[in-house]
């Protein structure tokens, strides 16, 4: 059972999260084993159920005419996802992909960045995390 719960999880993967972002602001998202208001997660099997919940904040900086994201940061990864491959999707209100960020997980805090992509902060509305491997 504990196999194949492992391969159902690296199949349809980490913490998937779905929340409305304020413009502006360094939003943060909280992704655990409540069931979030806006849409549906699913609980990575190296993030404990009984374990902080991970969270998701943005890089944003003001630029020009608005804030840009540049950057995500996932707080509380568990020991367990460390030199995991993480993949965060940002996207619109209708599902249409933003950006994708990548890297592997670090225990406590993973920063994923992008120097070549800053996408307006008002216009992401939906975040996918995946973390598998």
């Amino acid at each position: 059972m504990a196999s194949a719960r492992r391969k159902s999880a690296a199949a349809a993967l980490a913490v998937v999260g779905v929340a409305g972002l304020a413009l502006a602001s360094a939003a943060q998202l909280t992704i655990g084993t409540a069931s979030l208001g806006a849409g549906t997660q699913v609980v990575a099997s190296c993030q404990p159920s009984d374990g902080p919940a991970i969270e998701v904040g943005f890089d944003s900086a003001y630029q020009g005419q608005g804030y840009r994201t540049s950057g995500v940061v996932l707080d509380n990864v568990a020991a367990a996802c460390d030199g995991l491959d993480v993949q965060v999707t940002v996207a619109t209100a209708d599902g249409t992909s933003l950006h994708e960020f990548t890297a592997s997980a670090t225990e406590g805090r993973t920063v994923l960045t992008s120097p070549s992509a800053s996408i307006p902060a008002a216009d992401i509305e939906n975040i996918s995390v995946v973390i598998s491997g």
